[in-house]
């Protein structure tokens, strides 16, 4: 009887031994949507650019989003609906899919709707990468010089999902990089935010900022701030901030075959203007 409770010791003190030293991969996404969680709204960072190198860096944005995967990767990569709820592209239409790779026609405002950008991108098929889900999307053509985007999306658990923009333009205007740069950031801010609104089902942040206005029509500015944010709705954004409506010329004639120049109209006057 002695014996056999020895062995029963032995082996309980082995299954401890032997959970204690397996490894853990989800600690770290664990740490990191608290994080997010904690913030309640998405993180802003930048990324050195590489392969090739750039003087711009790289605008990324991180957020969690209480969806599954399954549910965020579809609207990551419903490429053609982006004009319809992420404000960081006012024009999105698929050209063509082959073999899971996407050819997307994206228009972004950049420089506060100074400008306009148009490319037609590849968007890859989601990719593992650790334990990430990658979508990366190539120039392919446009009235830039590059763009890259890349999406990453990993999944905390059944309900709860990491998702991750990152962004890079190099436009052909003489703009110093560091203005180029908090563009890419902030629009990489709008678009996994407005991804998040629409997979939790909420209504988008420009759409909250208005009933938050209107709650106080004469109130001033400073007021109007202090009660979006006591309703936990996001303040509107100054002016100056928002995007003006996109140049006809910058969008694609219908059928898309024939795209815009690189340098049309709306870029030259704007290439004159940074010039004086």
């Amino acid at each position: 009887m002695k014996k056999r409770w020895s062995l029963s010791l032995i082996a309980f003190s082995l299954a401890l031994l032997a959970l204690s030293l397996s490894p853990r991969p989800a600690r770290a996404a664990d740490t990191e949507s608290e994080k997010l969680a904690s913030l309640g709204k998405a993180l802003r960072y930048t990324l050195k650019t590489t392969g090739p190198t750039s003087a711009i860096d790289t605008g990324g944005a991180a957020i969690l989003v209480k969806a599954p995967l399954s549910t965020v990767r579809k609207l990551v990569t419903s490429y053609g609906s982006y004009k319809t709820f992420i404000s960081s592209f006012d024009q999105s239409r698929v050209l063509s899919k082959r073999k899971g790779t996407s050819e997307v026609y994206l228009q972004v405002p950049i420089l506060n709707g100074a400008a306009h950008i148009w490319t037609v991108a590849d968007m890859s098929p989601p990719a593992k990468d650790g334990a990430d889900e990658v979508i990366s999307g190539r120039y392919k053509r446009g009235n830039v010089s590059d763009f890259r985007a890349r999406w990453r999306l990993r999944a905390v658990d059944e309900h709860h999902t990491i998702l991750k923009l990152e962004l890079f333009v190099a436009p052909k205007l003489p703009f110093p990089p560091s203005v180029v740069t908090s563009q890419l950031v902030r629009a990489a801010d709008k678009a996994v935010t407005a991804v998040r609104d629409r997979a939790e089902a909420r209504p988008p942040a420009s759409a909250r900022a208005t009933t938050a206005s209107t709650a106080v029509p004469d109130a001033s500015p400073r007021a109007a701030a202090s009660a979006a944010a006591s309703s936990g709705a996001s303040p509107a954004a100054p002016r100056s901030e928002q995007s003006s409506p996109p140049a006809a010329s910058a969008a694609p004639p219908a059928g898309v075959p024939t795209l815009p120049p690189a340098h049309d109209d709306s870029v030259r006057r704007h290439e004159d203007m940074a010039r004086r």
